[in-house]
């Protein structure tokens, strides 16, 4: 391998770092993993690349490209281009899962409409972070949650309720949560012993395993991403995310999908999706989530449960924000929110003696404005009174 392609690779992060290197953040853990950055850019700035084996060169490879990605998403969670507000409620869901000072939530803004995603690069690639910590003694004693969301719908409360949904891929990920409820289920299905309304419902959720030539070759060849550990994830996410903002990701899910009744190789069918949720949400006796629910609380041992605290208010409609008294309800906001929008805006307009129409784009404006600015209050809340404890 040739050390001058290492070169190149290595000019590109410092042209990108000149401007990278004045970032500002509000939160004082992505300043500290800045500053991580900076010493190991600065020690790679001091070594002879020419000097290096392939083994070094690829070494090196992984390290830069590490930090290139470091920067990409913390150069979208300044202080001025951040979600601030989503990334705090996101926040408040983690805490329930997992230790609050382990993980950063950081978001990368990307031009593409239906670009919400979970990007696992810096997550679990350990060696890396070994790596760096024998050549450079630099320890990340934090790691970041990266979270791809449109650039054109970063301040879109209502959209942005699809991000529980990425950020149940994190858990899922942290904990291996897919792979156990894979082996369970495929066993589950394998041994003939399951009664006729259990087997018809695993075979309602995942129809290819009513053929045992499917179950044997899904046993033989698990991969993280094939087509089951796949529907057995996005299911997972869906329940995950149904725990904070009940039902109204299903629909904008719906609306996206153009209701898909048919399942790909990496999402299950829309309608099986709303379905799973709706059990969910209704208490209804249900075999696979149960399993779903028993296997979770064993590896993590948290509870599949409704997390948030409904909001009951009619401040958005006299268009005044809401007055969050406690974290649970961060996560009603976006519930009342959708249930705003879904009903009739005949009811702003009496509620707040506005005496003309209100357009959509009016009405949509409105109430990102209120979801936005109740967060914010209370966070400036909660800040303050910690800083009078303190």
């Amino acid at each position: 391998m040739q050390p001058k392609l290492l070169e190149l690779q290595f000019s590109q992060l410092q042209s990108e770092w000149s401007k990278a290197k004045y970032n500002n953040y509000s939160d004082l853990r992505k300043k500290e993993y800045h500053t991580k950055l900076a010493i190991i850019i600065s020690a790679l700035e001091k070594e002879n690349f020419q000097s290096f084996d392939d083994t070094e060169i690829t070494q090196r490879f992984h390290i830069i490209s590490f930090l290139f990605k470091s920067l990409e998403f913390l150069n979208n969670s300044t202080t001025s281009t951040i979600p601030f507000e989503i990334v705090y409620v996101l926040s408040e869901a983690l805490k329930d899962w997992s230790s609050a000072d382990e993980y950063i939530i950081v978001t990368s803004l990307i031009n593409d409409l239906n670009g919400f995603s979970f990007d696992n690069s810096l997550m679990f690639n350990g060696f890396i972070y070994k790596d760096i910590e024998l050549l450079y003694g630099v320890n990340f004693d934090k790691r970041l949650v990266q979270i791809n969301l449109p650039l054109s719908l970063s301040r879109d409360y209502l959209a942005n309720v699809v991000l529980y949904h990425e950020l149940g891929h994190f858990i899922d990920r942290k904990y291996e949560i897919t792979r156990v409820i894979y082996i369970e289920i495929l066993d589950l299905v394998a041994s003939g012993n399951l009664k006729l309304h259990e087997q018809e419902e695993i075979f309602k959720y995942f129809p290819y395993l009513s053929d045992i030539n499917p179950v044997n070759w899904l046993k033989d060849n698990y991969y993280p991403f094939n087509y089951f550990s796949n529907h057995i994830a996005e299911y997972f996410c869906d329940l995950f995310a149904s725990q904070y903002i009940k039902d109204c990701s299903n629909q904008y899910l719906n609306y996206i999908t153009l209701n898909q009744k048919n399942y790909s190789n990496t999402h299950p069918s829309t309608p099986n999706r709303i379905d799973f949720v709706e059990v969910f949400l209704k208490g209804t006796p249900s075999f696979l989530i149960n399993q779903y629910k028993e296997i979770i609380f064993k590896i993590t041992r948290v509870n599949v449960e409704r997390k948030e605290k409904e909001v009951d208010s009619k401040n958005f409609e006299s268009l005044i924000p809401v007055e969050i008294q406690e974290s649970k309800e961060l996560h009603g906001l976006f519930i009342y929110g959708w249930n705003v929008w879904l009903d009739d805006w005949d009811n702003i307009k009496s509620q707040s003696n506005i005496g003309f129409d209100l357009s959509q784009v009016k009405v949509y404006e409105i109430l990102n404005n209120l979801i936005e600015k109740s967060i914010g209050n209370f966070i400036v809340r909660t800040e303050w009174e910690l800083a009078k404890k303190s």
